[in-house]
């Protein structure tokens, strides 16, 4: 009798204030169709976890024509996406209301559609998500009610969900978003989804050919 194989869990740091996050998002959960994976939506904050990767720094010489690059390889991946991304480039963005709103949102059960929510309001509406009034709008369209809502995203017990991703982050060795993890194997930003994949597909127990491993 074959054995059964178990379907492979990858966890998913991000932040819905990072353009990089919005691109992956998309591109995860096909690689988790086409693999069988199951994925495990971890929000975290750029700010708790130190680092500031998608910050212009203003005083550097070369910002100006980096700023430029950046668009266009944003809008680059974007077309390659199929998604629309409004970026106004102005840096790291407040996203504590909108990450504690995802802790509300997954014990709700409606962690997807207020996901889905907070990133087109962010990058296709270009919309402010760093105030809460524009979160709850978004929490309302989610099918969250409002006021049991803002109520859970003032509890201690939201931020210290939020702060245990963060600790759980770091401890694996993490620095940014976003960052996806398959077991122990850490894998940080947009572009290292193929490498993703072929590492959910492992794990899952699936026979995935590699780049030079054809005609084995």
């Amino acid at each position: 009798m074959p054995a059964v194989s178990t379907p492979a869990t990858v966890e998913f740091y991000f932040d819905c204030s990072c353009p990089w996050s919005y691109l992956a998002l998309g591109r995860l959960r096909e690689a988790a169709v086409r693999t069988g994976a199951r994925i495990g939506y971890r929000p975290v904050l750029l700010a708790g976890i130190g680092g500031k990767p998608h910050q212009v720094v203003a005083q550097d010489a070369l910002a100006e024509v980096r700023q430029r690059y950046r668009s266009k390889d944003l809008q680059d991946w974007a077309r390659f996406c199929g998604v629309i991304l409004q970026d106004p480039g102005t840096g790291p963005v407040d996203s504590g209301w909108a990450q504690r709103g995802v802790i509300v949102a997954q014990r709700r059960g409606q962690q997807l559609a207020y996901i889905d929510g907070v990133f087109r309001a962010r990058f296709v509406e270009g919309r402010d998500i760093s105030q809460l009034a524009e979160i709850q709008v978004v929490a309302g369209h989610a099918g969250l009610d409002t006021a049991t809502f803002t109520n859970e995203i003032n509890a201690p017990d939201t931020l210290a969900g939020l702060q245990e991703n963060i600790s759980r982050l770091l401890e694996h060795g993490g620095f940014g978003t976003p960052t996806m993890l398959v077991g122990t194997d850490l894998y940080f930003g947009n572009d290292r989804m193929p490498l993703v994949e072929v590492a959910m597909a492992r794990a899952g127990g699936m026979r995935f050919v590699m780049p030079g491993e054809h005609g084995r």
